[in-house]
Order: structure tokens, then sequence, then C-alpha cells
């Protein structure tokens, strides 16, 4: 969630951060729309997580991996190029979805 609050603050900042720097007022506005999308996937997860409901993380985790495969492949051709450092933070994404998907499913079969 807070990259998502970042990113509806301060778009330009994040989006150098993010490996496809943008300028101008309507490339922004597509970096704030992701970081609603983050936000609202946080708030998500941590209402599953109050809920105790792993058969719906399962179903964010495996739309949370999508995204991030998905953030990753966009900046890998559009943006930063080879061996970047935010392909590690989007990789890590991927690795954070992968492991709740895991924590899920294993709380299911318990």
């Amino acid at each position: 969630m807070l990259v998502g609050f970042y990113a509806v603050a301060d778009p330009h900042g994040l989006s150098r951060q993010y490996g496809v720097s943008v300028e101008g007022h309507a490339p922004a506005a597509f970096v704030r729309a992701t970081g609603v999308r983050d936000i609202a996937l946080g708030a998500l997860l941590g209402a599953t997580a109050y809920f105790h409901l792993p058969w719906l993380l399962v179903v964010i985790a495996v739309i949370g991996i999508a995204v991030s495969v998905s953030d990753l492949a966009i900046v890998w051709h559009h943006g930063a190029g080879r061996n970047h450092r935010a392909h590690a933070l989007h990789l890590s994404g991927v690795v954070a979805f992968v492991l709740m998907l895991a924590m899920a499913l294993f709380a299911i079969g318990r």
C-alpha cells in the first residue's frame, strides 16, 4: 500500500524508481492508476488476513503474481533495459506473492 500511496502522491518520482520514467501530466495519470491498484490490493490482502480467508488469499496471490509478472515485463521491455534495480523490485513482488500462495495452500490443506 505504501508504494501505491507514493505513486498517487509523486508519480514522477515513483516512475523513476519503477524503471520507466514518465514526464508530463497524462503519463503520470497511469502511474497514479497503478498506485490506486496497489492500494486496493493491499487493502484486500489486509481484509483477507483479518477475516482469515485463505481461499481468498489464493485468488489474490494468483492475481498478484500476474500483476507482478506483467509489471516486470513492462519495465523490462519498455524502460530500464538489462539489469536495472527496478527488475529486482518487481521480481521481489513475484516472490512475495508466490510465498503467499504457498502459505494459503498450506493453510487450506491443514
